[in-house]
């Protein structure tokens, strides 16, 4: 220990007296370390670290694969839910659920009306995931029964915003979409299920009854039973699931099973919360441990500048009796130091890097951000990262002087003692490894913008620009009918449409590159019949009204569109997309067949053909859709949304008429909030967020490992210029052009790049093929991109070999000679 102290003094001292050298490489490693370790924080907390719950590995959610066209997959219907919770053994306790929004009613006293995100929950969802009411009770059998007294769970953070963290709050009552409900309980706020959003939650209510057994409305979570597998469970809910056609009888639920091939799927819910995100986060994770790599070696090389300068005075040291080891030892003591200064100063940088991935995350809604933090695991990392920084930082010098001929440094030997290839190998190694990652991550880069420009250019069917959206939710207790909801709509149409600067107002169900509002089902054609006993294709269904076409300018292609809707005498029309239109009569007119939604409605006459829009993504194919009139007749009965999105194309800016377009909601609808407000351009912006998310890490990444890549070079060049001084002045002496000098240490340069450029693009046709599901209509190994990457690769290096060059070219042969 008395040793080892004593090596940290000396190697502080030493340090001390380089602060140049010091600074540079403390602040190399923290860039590296510390964008390595802010990225680490967000995938741990996202990817790695177990869910919030207890036992979370034994917490698995049931959804089912089915072969239906257009469809995958699909969640539980109320009959599997009931039927699996009922018959199952392999799980302690089985919870269903879906998620919701509703209206949360104001009062002359207090908070005004506003939209709030819920869940609908079985009893048994929150003995699954066991939590515990942070006040009051949480639900019990009594409460989830059909026709059971009226209660809701409100969240932490509903509970301080809208009720000041009232510990009396629970036995009130609040009014919930109109209907009186008793507050039971508060759950605590890190409780966010079934969304980051959801802010109360109701009891599901489900009566087995009236269950629909071909509608996959619902999802379920189960806690596995002690010593029970996921393959086992799978295998009994397969079993157990023919059950459905005997215990809720249905003939659509017989001619489904027999025609889709349901299957039963157990997985764990760690996988299902995280989604996909864990391919973005793992390459940018990759990403930084590139840059991390690339400061590695830049520091690597400063030290093997530094060993080489102290050549003589660890000669002397070693003349003077010090053993080998210990010289070695004096410059792993260096470089572990700096190591840990830059571990230390890479944890400082991490905290506002979280905080700025947080910010650039939430735009794509990467799950669990709201639990990112530093804690054991990160430091833990940190600390793992800072031993690799300092073991690559300092084993290529250290290795090198356990080699050096130290006495033989002792003597001048001119030439001799400065020059030979050896001595510089490592140093170009170094290089060469720094511009081949550069590469790596500037193809990535180059693959993602790429993909992003194709991606932006993507024609979404309609014009984003000045369109002001929101959406309203007529509860049923103030709005009875649908001839009511249809009332409010025109009324809301008309102020809306008299305000100054507003060109046109329409409404719709669901606005394209949106989840709110989706609707799919399976659509029947008239002159393409079902055989028996299969299901009908699905599509996409919209719910709109006449004037949605124009605000949007959607080009009509055929036809006409919706008359004017009259809620006594509801016209049976729909208007079908061009994709839809050619997949069932792509050699006729599709004016004037009929479709309709459900086996006992009424068949609607097509009477327009519209352009196609791309409402699931930039990314996705135009989706086949069939537009409905906002009122029309759905067995027996006049149906029309409840819950409405508005779009308004202005003159001007639309954000500038928020303020007027909430005041008429106010006045119109008080029991109705306006909520997601947005701009139609936000939305556009919003569906190629993931990509440009990815796009501005790696670029951020690619910059910097350019810049270091070429301070690489530039620093390598620079250094063996000097020792090749008096070799220059020969050459000058000698009758050698300034541009001769030039051309051979630009050379030195662009070879090092070359080796680097030729090792990167290997390395980048195995390696970019992990970018293949981030990319849009771009090859992993676009010959554009990997030409485009290397020639300005090369160009860089040339640049940064021009100055040593220059400085070389200007050696004055009778200095030079003197100088040696």
């Amino acid at each position: 220990m008395a040793l080892l102290s004593r090596e940290i003094r000396h190697a502080l001292r030493r340090l001390r007296r380089a602060p140049a050298f010091s600074l540079t490489a403390i602040l190399t490693l923290a860039l590296g370390i510390g964008a390595t370790t802010a990225v680490f924080t967000v995938v741990n907390a996202v990817l790695l670290r177990p869910l919030p719950y207890d036992r979370p590995d034994d917490l698995v959610a049931l959804s089912h694969t089915l072969q239906l066209s257009g469809v995958s997959a699909v969640q539980q219907s109320d009959a599997t839910f009931l039927l699996y919770r009922r018959a199952s053994r392999s799980f302690s306790a089985v919870g269903g659920y879906t998620d919701a929004a509703v209206n949360l009613d104001g009062t002359s006293a207090g908070p005004e009306a506003e939209r709030v995100a819920a869940g609908l929950l079985s009893v048994d969802v929150l003995r699954v995931l066991r939590i515990p009411p942070l006040r009051g009770r949480t639900f019990t059998d009594d409460d989830d029964r059909p026709g059971s007294a009226r209660v809701v769970l409100l969240g932490e953070r509903l509970w301080r915003r809208r009720y000041a963290g009232d510990p009396a709050v629970v036995g009130k009552r609040i009014l919930i979409d109109g209907v009186s409900r008793e507050i039971i309980g508060v759950l605590r706020g890190d409780f966010r299920f079934p969304s980051a959003s959801t802010e109360l939650w109701l009891p599901l209510n489900l009566d087995p009854a009236k269950v629909e057994p071909a509608s996959f409305n619902y999802s379920a979570i189960a806690r596995l039973a002690p010593n029970v597998s996921r393959a086992a469970a799978t295998e009994e809910l397969t079993r157990i699931m023919p059950r459905v056609v005997t215990d809720f009888p249905s003939p659509l639920t017989m001619s489904m099973l027999e025609q889709v091939h349901l299957r039963p799927v157990v997985t764990p819910l760690r996988d299902v919360v995280v989604g996909d995100i864990g391919r973005v986060l793992w390459v940018v994770l990759g990403t930084v441990g590139f840059v991390l790599l690339i400061a590695c070696a830049n520091v690597a090389n400063l030290f093997l500048v530094r060993a080489e300068g102290r050549q003589k005075e660890l000669a002397v040291r070693a003349a003077l009796g010090a053993a080998r080891g210990a010289l070695m030892g004096q410059l792993a003591a260096e470089g572990w130091l700096l190591a840990v200064f830059g571990g230390v100063a890479g944890l400082a940088l991490a905290v506002p890097g979280v905080r700025l991935l947080q910010a650039l995350g939430g735009g794509i809604d990467i799950p669990r951000l709201n639990e990112v933090r530093v804690d054991g695991a990160v430091l833990a990392f940190t600390i793992g990262v800072s031993v690799l920084a300092a073991v690559m930082c300092s084993v290529v010098p250290v290795l090198r002087i356990g080699t050096m001929q130290l006495i033989g440094a002792l003597k001048d030997l001119g030439r001799s003692a400065t020059a030979g290839r050896d001595r510089h190998r490592a140093r170009m190694a170094l290089v060469v490894s720094q511009v081949a990652l550069a590469l790596l991550l500037l193809v990535g880069s180059g693959l993602m913008a790429r993909s992003f420009a194709r991606l932006r250019a993507v024609n979404p069917g309609f014009d984003a620009s000045h369109v002001l959206t929101f959406r309203i939710a007529a509860p049923p207790t103030t709005y009875k009918t649908a001839v009511e909801v249809h009332r409010l709509y025109e009324s809301v149409l008309a102020d809306l449409s008299a305000l100054p600067g507003v060109e046109s107002v329409a409404g719709t169900s669901r606005l394209p590159l949106t989840d709110a509002g989706q609707e799919t089902g399976a659509i029947w054609v008239e002159d393409h019949p079902t055989p028996p006993g299969s299901v009908p294709n699905v599509h996409n269904q919209i719910f709109t009204d006449q004037r949605f076409l124009k605000v949007m300018h959607i080009p009509l292609l055929e036809g006409r569109g919706f008359g004017l809707v009259d809620p006594a005498r509801p016209r049976h029309e729909a208007l079908v997309s061009r994709s839809f239109a050619q997949r069932y009569w792509k050699n006729e007119s599709a004016i004037g067949k009929r479709i309709h939604p459900g086996p006992s409605d009424q068949w609607s006459t097509i009477v327009g053909i519209v352009g196609d829009v791309r409402v699931d993504g930039l990314e996705q194919p135009p989706a086949q859709l069939v537009y409905f009139p906002l009122v029309m007749q759905q067995d027996s009965q006049i149906f029309a949304p409840r819950t409405l999105a508005f779009v308004m194309r202005t003159a001007g800016d639309p954000s500038t008429l928020t303020a007027s377009v909430r005041r008429v909601m106010q006045r119109l609808a008080p029991s109705a909030p306006m909520f997601a407000t947005r701009l139609m351009t936000e939305i556009v912006a919003r569906a190629s967020a993931r990509t440009s998310f990815t796009l501005l890490l790696l670029g951020i990444a690619s910059a910097a490992a350019l810049l270091l890549g070429a301070i690489g070079i530039y620093g390598v060049i620079s250094y063996m210029v000097s020792l090749r001084t008096r070799e220059i002045g020969v050459r000058m002496a000698l009758g050698a052009a300034p541009g001769e000098i030039r051309r051979m240490v630009s050379r030195q340069g662009l070879t090092m790049a070359g080796v680097g450029v030729v090792i990167g693009l290997v390395a980048a046709a195995g390696l970019t093929r992990y970018l293949r599901a981030l990319l849009f209509e771009i090859s992993p190994t676009d010959p554009v991109t990997l030409g485009g990457v290397a020639t300005g690769l090369l160009v860089v290096a040339l640049a940064a070999s021009w100055l040593p060059a220059r400085r070389a070219s200007r050696v004055e042969p009778a200095v030079a000679l003197r100088s040696e």
